[in-house]
Formats: C-alpha cells, structure tokens, sequence
C-alpha cells in the first residue's frame, strides 16, 4: 500500500485500499486500486463544455482549463463498484480561483461515474476518468491529491456507522506532481 502523505512523480502508481459504505443497502464494497495520474495538460477555458449562464462564460473565455487524466484499477480482483475517489487539484494556495456555475465537460476529459461491479470485478479491470479545474495562467494548477480515507478525512453522514477497518483518518493525502 501507498504510505499515506507520498509525493508521486505524474504517471507513478499509487496502491490503495478501499472501503465504502452504502447506507441505502447497509453494505460496503471493499478492494485495492492502483491510481495513476498522469502530467497536468492545459486548455483554453473556452474549450469547456456545459450549459453555462453569460456571466460563466465569459469568466472561462478569459481562463485556462487544467485537467488531469487519471486511470484507476482494480488490484484485489473482487468485484465491486467504488465510490466515487476524492481528486483536488492545488494550486499553491486556496484553491481554484475560478468558480463557474454548471458541470464542466472538456473532450478528451470526462468525468465519469465509478464503474459497476460487474464491469469492475476482475484484476486490472480499468476506470478511466478526469479531473478538470479552470483557474488563471497565475494560479496553475500544478498537483492533484487523492484525498479518500485513510488519507484524507473521512465523509460520514450522521447516521453512518463509523469503519472498522478505519480508525485514523486524514493521514496525509497522496500527492502527484
């Protein structure tokens, strides 16, 4: 496993175990994956995509894009659908400086929702997926953080039983750049 607080170099794989809870269905899907993000690419903010207000648009015409594309495995070769990883883009301070009102969409880039079980229930089984921030040529984007328990905090709702497996959260997140 991936010690928690690794600095990657981009396209360096990172191992990491994985524990979501469904309180819908009162289960959890448990596994391994192994992370890749590769370099950070730019564009320009008006090549994103979405269904934006005039004011958003403007903003992105005068902003840069920065996307991450990111392949995730399955290592422990059980089938189950991951939830959804916590990707950050940073940008050596607060964040993105660019806030823009709808869902992003760049070619080349989707964001897509975690795979079914059955399309993610053999070893090396493949989820390809984007992270897309729009921020200013001063601001760049210049790392992305994996920031999922154990190493970073842990999103419970109030009713949520607390993970077993899990009793020290925001470790350190994994960090490439």
């Amino acid at each position: 496993m991936t010690r928690p607080g690794a600095r990657l170099r981009f396209g360096e794989k990172a191992i990491v175990p994985v524990r979501h809870y469904y309180p819908l269905l009162k289960t959890y899907a448990e596994g391994v994956l192994g992370i890749v993000v590769q370099r950070i690419q730019t564009t320009p903010g008006s090549e994103v995509q979405g269904n934006f207000d005039e004011d958003s648009r403007a903003v992105l015409k005068r902003h840069t894009a920065y996307y991450a594309k990111i392949i995730i495995t399955n290592e422990s070769g059980n089938a189950f659908s991951p939830g959804t990883p916590r990707f950050t883009g940073e940008f050596g301070d607060f964040g993105p400086a660019v806030t823009v009102t709808g869902e992003m969409r760049l070619p080349g880039c989707r964001e897509r929702y975690p795979p079914d079980s059955d399309e993610f229930d053999r070893k090396g089984a493949e989820w390809k997926t984007c992270l897309l921030a729009v921020s200013s040529r001063s601001r760049p984007m210049t790392e992305v953080r994996y920031e999922d328990a154990p190493y970073g905090k842990e999103i419970q709702f109030e009713q949520d039983p607390s993970p077993d497996f899990n009793k020290h959260y925001n470790l350190g997140a994994i960090t490439w750049s």
